[in-house]
């Protein structure tokens, strides 16, 4: 049986898996540009940064052991597809690069050394000690739950106090249209609810690694991990924004990009030393999401190709190099389409694993129709102009200005399939 010691331990090591790159730039900037919708903005926000990873992690304890049977429902070369393009979204492709390149940019970057001979060396050594912790797989929830995490947590503490508790800065009166679908969406931007379904699996094998649990035990076990992860995120989260908020009407902040953002605050809150707590706190933030990563992606392609392990970490960490090199915006500007398209099929996914639904027909008609908005707005927000009656139902949807237009459709066809009867 697991003892508290190790829930702990593995509840602070997915939180600081969980944040990352995005967990630290997006709510101050979703603050600033909201100002005083920021309440409703952050609450949309943790739903999807915070609400729907931990329905993800209890999702994936629901499914089973193997990420394939979180949709092998909808047919096994779908899963094949899906976990492929997940596990490369959350690896190589888009968040693992984007947490070194924020990395850089609010160390170094801002420190003045903006040569490309100092973002190499940055990046190298970052992906180097990124490497060196992630080659015992079994050992990275204590290194991480252990280790780095407490200094995270105590820089994290050190400006969310200064800038929610001793802040006299006024909240900047703005109107923003759709507070809530701008928090949605934008919590799309951490990935959390994606990584959450496969880091799930790096904290039960690291606890299988340890004792013998029955599967109802294992599912006790990753709730309370979860509930602890969740917590922290959503203090954090909440806290973020309200600062952003509070900067909202000053020249100092004004045109800042979201990595300036938060080293304009953070100087400001903090004087010179603020620079220094803010780049402990991001580089330690992103190691820790990046080491996650890193055993994420070399654990799921050694299961599914014969290649081994400590190969698949070295091949990842070198390809989340040379995508870092790129930059924080325009790998944001990449990520946007992919994760419009892949979070209503994701958060369907979550959902009827979470309610553990058993129906094929349910698993494939609510995929099917979540897939085919989420790749309009995919398509959409990359300036693509669609046909005009794709746009106008599109628009007709319910809950459109909400972010959320294939849920209802979904939903619709879902209790229809729930009632007929599966092929056999």
């Amino acid at each position: 049986m697991y003892n508290m010691i190790d829930v702990i331990t593995a509840g602070f090591a997915l939180f600081a898996m969980l944040f990352g790159a995005g967990n630290l730039i997006f709510p101050p900037m979703l603050g600033y540009e909201l100002g005083s919708s920021w309440g409703v903005a952050s609450f949309a926000f943790i739903l999807t940064g915070v609400g729907i990873p931990l329905m993800g992690i209890i999702a994936s304890a629901n499914a089973g052991k193997s990420l394939d049977s979180f949709s092998d429902k909808v047919s096994p070369l779908f899963a094949k597809f899906y976990g492929i393009a997940l596990i490369l979204s959350i690896g190589p492709l888009l968040a693992l690069p984007r947490t070194g390149a924020t990395a850089y940019e609010v160390t170094f970057y801002h420190a003045g050394f903006t040569t490309s001979i100092w973002k190499y060396l940055y990046l190298g050594i970052y992906f180097l000690l990124a490497l060196l912790f992630s080659l015992k797989s079994s050992k990275v929830v204590d290194r991480v739950g252990k280790i780095l995490t407490p200094i995270l947590l105590i820089v994290l503490f050190i400006i969310l106090v200064k800038g929610v508790f001793f802040n006299d800065l006024p909240i900047a009166e703005r109107i923003y249209e759709l507070p809530f679908k701008k928090g949605f969406t934008e919590g799309y931007q951490t990935m959390d609810a994606l990584a959450a379904i496969v880091f799930s699996t790096v904290i039960l094998n690291a606890i299988r690694g340890k004792v013998e649990l029955t599967p109802k035990q294992e599912f006790s076990y990753l709730l309370k991990v979860g509930l602890i992860a969740a917590a922290g995120l959503a203090i954090v989260y909440a806290g973020l924004s309200y600062i952003g908020a509070s900067f909202g009407g000053l020249d100092l902040v004004a045109g800042a990009e979201k990595t300036d953002l938060l080293v304009k605050i953070s100087i400001n809150l903090l004087g010179k030393i603020g620079y220094l707590i803010l780049a402990i706190c991001v580089a330690g933030a992103c190691l820790t999401t990046s080491i996650g990563l890193i055993v994420t992606v070399a654990e799921y392609f050694s299961n599914l190709i014969k290649v081994s392990y400590e190969k698949l970490v070295v091949i990842t960490t070198i390809i989340g190099f040379l995508f870092a090199i790129f930059g924080v915006n325009k790998i944001v500007i990449i990520s946007v389409p992919v994760l419009v398209f892949l979070y209503p099929i994701s958060i369907a996914l979550i959902i009827l694993n979470f309610f553990r639904i058993k129906s094929a027909n349910v698993f494939k008609e609510v995929v099917l129709v979540s897939g085919l908005i989420g790749l309009y707005e995919g398509i959409s927000v990359t300036g693509i102009t669609m046909p005009k009656i794709l746009s106008n139902i599109y628009n007709s949807l319910p809950l459109v200005n909400l972010g959320l237009p294939w849920l209802v459709p979904a939903l619709i066809v879902g209790i229809c399939c729930y009632f007929i009867k599966d092929e056999k």
